[in-house]
């Protein structure tokens, strides 16, 4: 008999995540397996009681979206805990990223079962700290994309509405956000090199996608040992709008005022020749103002079932 310890969300899609909750548990105790519930109502609450808890573990499972996986992270991280994910939620971001099922719990809690029994994967994920990060874990870990430009601007109103789901959250966002934009001044070091710049877009990826399915960054990977930092200048609201546009198929890679490379470590920090940039969100979840410095956690965590092709 396995400890488990679960986390759910009850408050989320109004009353869909209590009965996905209690499927994944009923599911999972059918298994044999010894439930520690972890929920405590809020993200920080159950943060808190699983870091209580997690040395008595022998893994630990969210049931939800990417606010679920992205709280699931902040507990294995650099520990020996693994992971499950049950994807059930409007994006699952981090879920696509490592093959896992979504919105299928007897597929997932199938994928957990044969990660019980040694089918794995080890995650890189990206490690954030800063003076602000919010409350209350330092460093903030993250396993999909970092946005700080414009990107978290959409990100910030797009976790503030419940409808649209998904992908189309992000379109209603970006049609909100774009005719407020002005451009913003950054300065960014990145692996030992130092530039500043106004900017648009500013963001860095462990995964292919965020919002929902949306592909930022094409070649990334969640475990092939680097980060790549996107960035793109300065642009007019009319080009800002087919960038966002063409990131449904990741062909905003041509636009010569984007770039993509690779770095193992970046600084973030606001610079006075452009406007103010918004607090970064990761996986869709704030995690605080700048200045923010971003390095690469190789192998960092554990999950189960995953299938990181």
């Amino acid at each position: 008999m396995r400890t488990l310890g679960i986390i759910t969300n009850p408050t989320s899609g109004s009353g869909r995540g209590a009965r996905r909750g209690a499927e994944a548990k009923a599911a999972l105790a059918a298994g044999g397996h010894h439930l520690v519930d972890l929920s405590r109502g809020s993200w920080a609450a159950s943060y808190e009681a699983a870091m209580a808890r997690r040395d008595e573990l022998d893994a630990l499972v969210v049931v939800g979206g990417d606010g679920m996986a992205h709280l699931g992270l902040q507990v294995c991280a650099e520990h020996s805990l693994p992971l499950g994910i049950i994807a059930a939620g409007s994006g699952d971001d981090i879920a696509m990223a490592v093959g896992l099922p979504r919105h299928d719990i007897p597929a997932s809690v199938r994928r957990i079962e044969e990660g019980l029994r040694g089918l794995t994967a080890n995650l890189d994920l990206g490690k954030v700290d800063g003076d602000a990060i919010e409350e209350p874990c330092r460093p903030r870990y993250f396993g999909a994309v970092l946005s700080a430009g414009l990107d978290a601007a959409v990100a910030s109103y797009a976790r503030a509405i419940t409808f649209p789901r998904g992908p189309l959250k992000y379109k209603v966002a970006t049609m909100r956000e774009v005719p407020r934009f002005r451009p913003y001044g950054v300065r960014i070091s990145a692996d030992g090199r130092e530039w500043t710049q106004t900017c648009t877009l500013v963001a860095v990826a462990n995964a292919r996608i965020f919002g929902g399915g949306l592909v930022i960054s094409p070649e990334s990977h969640v475990a092939d040992g680097r980060l790549e930092l996107v960035t793109a200048d300065a642009m007019g609201k009319r080009d800002i709008a087919r960038l966002f546009a063409k990131l449904k198929d990741g062909s905003h890679v041509t636009d010569p005022l984007l770039r993509i490379q690779q770095v193992d470590k970046v600084s973030i920090v606001p610079d006075p020749s452009g406007a103010p940039l918004p607090p970064a969100f990761a996986d869709g979840e704030l995690v605080g103002a700048m200045p923010l410095t971003v390095s690469i956690a190789r192998a960092a965590v554990t999950v189960l079932g995953g299938r990181a092709q």
